[in-house]
């Protein structure tokens, strides 16, 4: 029987993939509602696109 693997996006596994960029756009929004800042909107979403970059990429990885 064959291993039916998950499908993968940047070494991690689509839903995970997809749950981050779900977060990611909602704390943004969220920035943006509250600050109503376009400066401190783009700092915040890059941020917090850096932030899950770097946690994701120390996550272990199933081979």
């Amino acid at each position: 029987m064959t291993e039916q693997r998950p499908a993968r996006i940047a070494g991690i596994e689509l839903g995970t993939a997809v749950l981050a960029a779900a977060t990611s756009l909602a704390l943004t929004v969220a920035v943006a509602a509250l600050t109503h800042s376009l400066g401190a909107t783009v700092a915040a979403g890059a941020s917090i696109v850096g932030g899950l970059v770097l946690v994701l990429s120390i996550l272990p990885h199933k081979a």
